[in-house]
């Protein structure tokens, strides 16, 4: 939660943004905020979970469940902004 927090993220997670990079994801991650934006749901709990794998088997950290979500981005917030939908 301190000031040296958000560069200890970048440091640990940049193995991340080249494992999404690689698999061709669009995502936007700030410290160890990040979300990944795919097709459907089908495909965003394929990702989900294939990430979350990485992330605690190749990093060794762990993943916030509770915090984590499948959803549309307009649902989401993500540092305390969202999308809008309109029809």
């Amino acid at each position: 939660g301190g000031p040296l927090s958000p560069l200890l993220s970048n440091i640990m997670l940049h193995e991340l943004d080249m494992e999404l990079e690689k698999r061709g994801l669009r995502f936007v991650r700030y410290a160890d905020d990040c979300n990944v934006y795919v097709s459907s749901k089908k495909a965003g709990e394929r990702v989900m979970a294939s990430i979350s794998w990485f992330i605690e088997n190749k990093l060794k950290l762990k993943v916030n469940i509770e915090k984590s979500a499948v959803d549309r981005p307009w649902k989401r917030k993500f540092l305390g902004f969202s999308f809008t939908h309109q029809s």
